[in-house]
């Protein structure tokens, strides 16, 4: 299964500021990670080691629980944070 996923980037930002951040994790297989906003998926990276997600201007609706999963064919691990 793979490892648990590892986020790396920005973790505050103000309105009208660029938010940036990497979801990543290992495996082998390689993973599918996916990066999801309550039931919405906003990045997916499939067989890749980790997912990016860009935000040109944070908004206050950008806030909230986000969840990173990463995948393959023997099990998956996640990682929320807000």
């Amino acid at each position: 299964a793979p490892r648990p996923p590892v986020l790396n980037g920005t973790l505050w930002a103000l309105a009208g500021d660029p938010l940036s951040l990497t979801c990543g994790a290992s495996s082998h297989p390689s993973p599918i990670v996916t990066l999801a906003r309550g039931r919405r998926v906003v990045a997916t990276a499939v067989y890749e080691p980790q997912v990016r997600l860009e935000v040109p201007a944070a908004a206050p609706e950008d806030g909230g629980e986000y969840l990173c999963r990463a995948e393959n064919q023997h099990g998956h691990s996640s990682l929320a944070f807000n």
